[in-house]
């Protein structure tokens, strides 16, 4: 590794943060516990986070895993006057390739029975965006070019479609940023943190695969597939049901091809050796041979889209402040304050009370204590204020069930007075002479 980019200076920080695999979650697998927030690193994104000084046991990576993980590690470190790792420079890939399942079992030796866990589907990926800019990370805070400060000690894990992803990343190391805890200059930063991918080029950003939340994270794909699910009304209790079924026919898939593998050697190599082939273990095993498999539950996939929405609130707000709102529809619904937390058995809100233009498109929406005016009074105010603004014209018709809405409409908006002719009641019948 370069002296300038990988600094022997050891730093005292707690590990907890780097022997998390990423296994909360009320899904499939062991639940893992809330950890230590790592000490030295100040930055800390993602849902989840909230409980960051609870103490709880770690969970150890499987044998097979931990291998796996410091082959490719050593791997990386061999880097040349460019500072690329292999991967990246001869490659050109963040993915670490693999052997197909037919060619471990074909060219297992002839003496032994493969290794279930050698045909365990999972993937590595290689996240160290800093040796690819040319300038260098600045620091999120003090924006001092940041140095690599070696690898996090445990990958962190992220889910796809039909397999686990393991992430390699590393540690970043501000030289001139202060440790609130310490005092010393032992602020680090994580690769993959949320604050270091908002400094990166654009182009370069968009190679990060996954969404993670503070302890574990689903590929960028399935969580692109999960927001069509949810907008086509599959509900995360369906979803979560149905990525299960995926993960574990993929590792069922695998089960079978190596029965089918033993079912043509098993007989003679017992006879010649008087091995046994070792058994799959099921996919939520969490020994030392185990897949230590997991499959992320819907309150987590709920939170996680929930999260996603809420970090766009302000591009949602601007959408909704410069569309048009000639022809409006205003209207109560009372049905999703129903689904919302309740102070002692009492509704906060009773009703939803949502404007629509002529495109059916939401120009308001809001949550009211009560149908009074005085409630929504301001909402108006704003949406009139908007319509000014972006240069659009003032609202002409307003349809509502609530005749008593007349008054407080036409003060909101004067242009629904401008060019009105009264109708007399009871003009359809001829005049009583």
């Amino acid at each position: 590794m370069l002296a300038d980019r990988d600094s022997p200076t050891p730093l005292a920080f707690d590990d907890d943060e780097d022997r998390d695999i990423g296994l909360a979650c009320d899904g499939l697998g062991v639940e893992d516990e809330e950890e230590d927030d790592d000490s030295e690193n100040v930055n800390r994104t993602g849902i989840g986070s909230h409980n960051a000084h609870s103490h709880a046991k770690r969970s150890a990576l499987p044998d097979w895993l931990r291998e796996a993980f410091n082959e490719y590690v050593l791997l990386s470190n061999h880097r040349g006057p460019d500072g690329l790792p292999p991967l990246y420079r001869d490659n050109k890939t963040f993915y670490f390739p693999r052997h197909s399942s037919y060619f471990i079992l074909r060219d297992a030796p002839f003496s032994e029975y493969p290794n279930p866990a050698q045909l365990y589907d999972y993937a590595f990926f290689l996240w160290d965006p800093e040796c690819l800019v040319q300038t260098g990370i600045p620091c999120p805070k003090c924006h001092t070019k940041l140095q690599r400060h070696g690898h996090i000690h445990c990958p962190r894990r992220f889910v796809d479609f039909e397999q686990t992803v393991w992430m390699i990343g590393y540690r970043y190391r501000c030289p001139t940023c202060l440790n609130p805890n310490s005092g010393n200059k032992t602020v680090t930063f994580r690769s993959w943190d949320q604050s270091i991918l908002e400094l990166l080029p654009k182009a370069l950003a968009a190679e990060f695969p996954a969404h993670l939340s503070h302890r574990s994270g689903i590929s960028h794909g399935l969580f692109m597939f999960m927001r069509s699910c949810f907008q086509h009304g599959l509900g995360a209790k369906q979803f979560a049901d149905a990525l299960c079924a995926q993960q574990l026919q993929r590792y069922d898939e695998l089960q079978l091809q190596y029965s089918h593998f033993l079912l043509n050697s098993s007989t003679l190599k017992l006879a010649l050796t008087g091995k046994k082939a070792e058994l799959f273990p099921p996919f939520d095993d969490r020994s030392e041979k185990g897949f230590a498999g997991f499959v992320p539950g819907h309150q987590w996939l709920r939170d996680l889209y929930d999260s996603f929405i809420e970090s766009h609130l302000q591009d949602f707000n601007q959408h909704t402040a410069m569309l048009t709102g000639e022809i409006c529809a205003i209207d109560y619904s009372f049905k999703v304050t129903k689904q919302i937390a309740k102070i002692n058995g009492i509704q906060v809100f009773v009703a939803l009370l949502t404007v629509t233009n002529e495109k059916g498109e939401i120009r308001l929406c809001n949550l009211v204590a009560s149908k009074s005016h005085l409630q929504f009074e301001l909402a108006l105010v704003r949406m009139q204020e908007s319509l000014k603004i972006y240069g659009h014209a003032s609202p002409l018709i307003f349809y509502t069930d609530n005749m008593a809405d007349k008054e407080f409409l036409e003060n909101a908006f004067p242009s629904l007075r401008e060019d009105l002719v009264p109708i007399e009641k009871y003009s359809n019948l001829d005049p009583l002479i």
